[in-house]
């Protein structure tokens, strides 16, 4: 909660950094202020009456705002040298993460040293700085595991590599997904030395792909091109399901430009002009639904409703239909807040039996579109309250 400040009002080095808002349009009743790196980067709420509260959590403010008020410049300089520079990628938790490392030394040494894990937290506490500080205090795998993540030294490896915008949503939720204790799906990235903004969403949007020759090449592509590969990727699959080649998904992984893909599409769109397509008997099976869904996102219950699914959204999905027999995959569909695909992979032990968790492993929007963050927030929403 706010804490009245007053007593402390005198006791400050700095001169402080006035932001303050439009009344009409914000009914904000106070300013701002933002005192520098010689104060610990306090921060107050400051009334017209003369009464002050601490600002105990993030200001929701990037750091570019703060550098385009008067004075700016000066708050900036007086903060050690590199440690702005770790935190811009952070967007609005950016300024909440540069507080911590005023206010604790471990908290510093993990902005400069290992700046996602200090995200990690400022995330899930945004309000509460006492509770990243108590965090701060703890081993960098005891941080992870207080968080719900991952917390082996592959985790912490997996960390390191990330290079990413953290101005999206999508990102984050990625990288949450990504850490699961239960999955460790960031092992898919152990042959990425570096894991970019365009990596995540190659994975968000194909991740079979992740970790294949045509993965790493979508990775380098330019946009133009990853688009060109987009249009065609889901035709190739489909035609490799239709034509029967039992080896369609690894040749497809073996793909190592557009134009090599395009050949494949070229070469199985003639052979499929001289296919027929029959369908073997379990098509007309009903599949198993471990767990049902709501009134916004149903499951798909047999063949034909799963090759409806993909005419509909003009995707490839009815290639999953034998890992659907074997029990192996879900595939649903939802409606709001946009009409997409979902599709849940289920993960085997060590042994090899098949265990009871499944995964999100694909979000597709009509024409395989990337699905919005409020898409992601609802589906993995949906499957957390499923799995407990």
């Amino acid at each position: 909660m706010p804490v009245c400040c007053t007593e402390h009002q005198s006791t400050h080095i700095s001169t402080p950094l006035i932001l303050s808002f439009d009344e009409t349009l914000t009914f904000f009743p106070f300013v701002l202020e933002f005192y520098d790196w010689r104060d610990g980067l306090i921060m107050y709420r400051a009334y017209r009456d003369g009464h002050r509260e601490l600002l105990e959590g993030s200001c929701s403010f990037y750091i570019e705002h703060i550098e385009s008020l008067a004075g700016g410049k000066a708050w900036i300089e007086s903060i050690p040298v590199g440690l702005v520079d770790k935190a811009r990628a952070y967007a609005d938790l950016g300024v909440y993460m540069l507080k911590m490392a005023a206010m604790s030394d471990k908290a510093r040494h993990l902005l400069a040293q290992r700046p996602i894990l200090l995200y990690l937290m400022c995330e899930r506490y945004p309000l509460d700085q006492e509770q990243v500080l108590a965090l701060c205090e703890l081993g960098q795998r005891q941080i992870l595991a207080h968080l719900g993540l991952a917390s082996c030294r592959s985790a912490l490896r997996f960390i390191d590599r990330i290079q990413s915008d953290f101005s999206t949503r999508s990102v984050i939720i990625v990288i949450h997904r990504l850490l699961d204790p239960e999955t460790m799906m960031f092992t898919l990235f152990r042959h990425y030395s570096v894991i970019t903004t365009v990596t995540l969403q190659v994975y968000l949007q194909w991740p079979t792909l992740t970790g294949t020759k045509l993965g790493f090449y979508l990775i380098k592509a330019s946009p133009r091109e990853r688009l060109r590969i987009n249009q065609i990727l889901s035709d190739v699959f489909q035609l490799g399901y239709r034509v029967l080649d039992v080896d369609s998904v690894r040749r497809i992984h073996a793909v190592t430009s557009y134009d090599e893909l395009k050949k494949l599409h070229d070469r199985w769109l003639i052979a499929q002009k001289t296919a027929k397509f029959v369908p073997d008997p379990s098509c007309d099976k009903a599949y198993d639904i471990p767990f049902e869904g709501n009134s916004n996102i149903v499951p798909i219950r047999n063949y034909q409703q799963l090759e409806l699914e993909g005419i509909e959204q003009s995707h490839y999905v009815a290639i999953y239909h034998h890992r659907i027999i074997k029990g192996e995959y879900l595939v649903y569909k939802m409606h709001m807040p946009e009409r997409v695909t979902i599709g849940l992979k289920r993960h085997y032990l060590a042994n090899g039996r098949a265990s009871e968790t499944y995964t999100v492993d694909q979000i597709q929007a009509r024409n395989n579109r990337l699905p919005s963050y409020e898409t992601l927030e609802t589906v993995y929403s949906w499957l957390d309250r499923v799995r407990k």
